[in-house]
């Protein structure tokens, strides 16, 4: 069970993100079309699925290690170089990753503090701006993951 939610927890939360998504843009395009009324939350409540299934979808790809990058000069080094330079970028990567966490919780804080609230569905928008929080943070987990695998793989080259 816990290498089930290792491997697909993002997934398994994006799949049905996407589903609840597609199903409410399908309900909206029959009641406006069909039924000559239109449902006002609709809208407002894909588009915030849509937020937090991307944001969810970074540290997925970073778990399927996914995300489009130039590799042309790692793949003419030396494998163990390479590997190094990959853990370098897995750090850099980490710093950014802790930075749009910090600055996403005080706009969190803030939000909430304000007492913001969506058009349609009066919802707390800093719950949609959590998004970018929870994400990152998984992001930093999937990094740290992959950080751990590249260094094991290093000190297997350096011991054979």
């Amino acid at each position: 069970m816990r290498k089930l939610i290792d491997e697909h927890f993002e997934e398994a939360i994006i799949v049905v993100l996407v589903s609840a998504m597609s199903l409410l843009v399908g309900v909206q395009i029959f009641m406006r079309y069909v039924m000559s009324a239109s449902l006002s939350w609709s809208e407002e409540l894909a588009r915030y699925l849509f937020i937090w299934a991307t944001y969810l979808g970074v540290a997925f790809a970073v778990r399927r290690d996914a995300h489009i990058r130039v590799s042309m000069l790692v793949s003419i080094l030396p494998p163990g170089l390479a590997l190094a330079i990959r853990i370098l970028t897995h750090l850099i990567f980490a710093g950014f990753a802790a930075f749009v966490m910090y600055e996403g919780w005080l706009m969190v804080e803030r939000t909430f503090r304000f007492g913001q609230t969506s058009a349609s569905l009066g919802i707390p928008m800093g719950y949609v701006y959590l998004a970018p929080v929870t994400g990152f943070a998984l992001t930093l987990l999937r990094l740290a993951q992959a950080a751990v695998l590249d260094l094991r793989r290093l000190r297997g080259r350096r011991g054979a």
